[in-house]
């Protein structure tokens, strides 16, 4: 420990070189202590905060790749200090159950569960210092010539944090977005100026390609750590199910453990979807590059072969990426992606085509899956009520309902004429479900009656089923839907002419 506290001195390369021969074999040592299988009693010195120390200090190091060794040995004594102590031997009769009956074979589970639970709770927490030596390395110039290792690094760590996962997801994640959004900015730089020497001394596609790959890392473990916790979270009571033994005298006994448990996993939730909005709009510009943006991007005349290459590579990694999000979370990334057509279809008078086209390629974007989708969103904001929870928007998006129903209409009319049969069943339910309960949707009946039309449009051009029940549906969904129309608009005009004291509507 005391030969790798040696510094550099920047005005003797000769010197820095030797000091870097001596540190390498110092950690080689090092390491190999540290994973022999009777280092445990190594643990009590905590070498593993004066190891990140120097983890950062290497930061501003002229020789990067001395971080490598580095990293090896903190990862080593991280282990070390996460080493499960060993139980007291316990009896045959106790570990050897029978398993001839499913009542035995539910016990044994339910012991080796309490066991590894028990085990996590007792598991120490990593040094405060990691999560910032992790942050200040994603985010130096000086970790680009072994980002793929530090990304491993991560890999091994990430598990150290199952218990406070949810408290360093956001500075990960905005950490990560933060240093993809620069050096995209670079990689874009490099094809739109002519200039040799920036294309020379930066390698921005393998830096974004790393990048890329700990963002969804991180992101990864997260997501599964908030489905473990959901998985375990009580469920709520209806007022039709029994009360138990006791009666109704104690039904409210653990309420209030109960709401905080539902308010911290709605939190945890809630940051991880915070998370997922960042990564889905990151990942949306980089795919939109190369002329499937708003802005036209003009390579340089003499990079286009280059540049059609690394923006095919760079928007192929960026899809990989969406699809992921899109699976585990798609009404929330929909309403994301959303947001983002309805705030540049804002600024730009062209109308704006990029998301539409994103949903069209995505495996998990498929209109039999976007459709329904946009039907949960506009119910999670005109009537919740008529939602199961599962199924209900957490509403981080500030989307209006007149806003879904207009991307609705867009969408629709962007979809191709052979997906209506994926589609019909789900719209038809929709209307018809619209048509029953018209008032809490008064706000976008007029998006909708142009939905039916659009409808009414691609039948016109397709073969798939009862065609003549098809037109009929279609045709009295549309005289009911203008009916209802009238009807509210009516209802909201007179409910603000009308006085305050009387409750008359014409």
């Amino acid at each position: 420990m005391r030969t790798i506290h040696g510094t550099y001195d920047p005005q003797e390369p000769q010197l820095n070189t030797s000091i870097s021969q001596i540190h390498r074999a110092a950690l080689s040592v090092l390491h190999q202590i540290l994973v022999n299988p009777f280092s445990s009693h190594l643990s009590e010195l905590n070498l593993d905060v004066h190891l990140i120390n120097l983890v950062q200090q290497s930061l501003t190091c002229p020789d990067p790749f001395i971080q490598v060794p580095l990293l090896d040995v903190v990862l080593a004594a991280l282990r070390l200090k996460d080493a499960a102590p060993s139980s007291p031997p316990t009896s045959p009769k106790s570990e050897h159950r029978p398993l001839s009956s499913d009542t035995h074979r539910g016990s044994g589970l339910t012991v080796a569960t309490e066991r590894t639970e028990a085990l996590l709770a007792r598991r120490p927490l990593p040094p405060s210092s990691l999560i910032r030596c992790l942050e200040a390395a994603f985010a130096s110039p000086s970790t680009r010539p072994v980002l793929d290792n530090w990304i491993a690094f991560l890999a091994e760590c990430i598990p150290l944090y199952s218990e406070t996962i949810f408290q360093v997801l956001i500075p990960l994640v905005e950490t990560f977005c933060s240093q993809i959004s620069q050096t995209f900015e670079i990689l874009r730089n490099t094809f739109k100026i002519h200039d040799e020497s920036l294309k020379a001394d930066s390698t921005p596609e393998s830096t974004l390609v790393s990048l890329l790959n700990g963002l969804e890392l991180v992101l990864a473990r997260g997501h599964e750590r908030l489905l473990a916790d959901e998985a375990k979270a009580p469920t709520i009571k209806s007022p039709d199910q029994p009360q138990g033994f006791f009666g109704n005298m104690v039904s409210g006994v653990f309420s209030t453990e109960t709401q905080q448990t539902r308010t911290q996993a709605a939190n945890n939730r809630l940051t991880v979807l915070l998370s997922f909005q960042d990564a889905v709009g990151i990942c949306f510009k980089i795919w939109s590059w190369g002329g499937r943006g708003r802005d036209e991007f003009n390579p340089d005349i003499n990079s286009v072969a280059s540049f059609n290459y690394t923006s095919l590579r760079m928007r192929n990694r960026a899809r990989r990426l969406l699809e992921h999000l899109f699976h585990a979370e798609a009404l929330e990334c929909l309403e994301t992606v959303i947001g983002i057509w309805q705030l540049t279809s804002i600024a730009s008078s062209v109308k704006y085509t990029a998301v539409f086209h994103l949903l069209h390629v995505l495996d998990g974007s498929r209109p039999k899956h976007t459709i329904p989708a946009i039907f949960n969103a506009i119910y999670s904001r005109t009537n919740p009520n008529a939602l199961d929870p599962s199924r209900k928007s957490t509403l981080t998006s500030s989307l209006l309902d007149t806003e879904l129903a207009v991307f609705l209409v867009e969408y629709t009319d962007s979809v191709e004429d052979d997906a209506m049969d994926e589609i019909w069943m789900d719209c038809m339910t929709f209307l018809k479900d619209i048509l029953a309960n018209p008032f809490p949707h008064r706000q976008i009946l007029p998006a909708l009656l142009e939905f039916t039309s659009i409808l009414g449009e691609k039948v016109d051009n397709t073969n798939f089923g009862e065609q003549r029940k098809m037109r009929k549906d279609l045709g009295v969904g549309f005289f009911f839907l203008l009916c209802s129309d009238f009807t509210s608009s009516n209802i909201y005009t007179g409910s603000i002419l009308a006085s305050p004291d009387r409750y008359i509507y014409y």
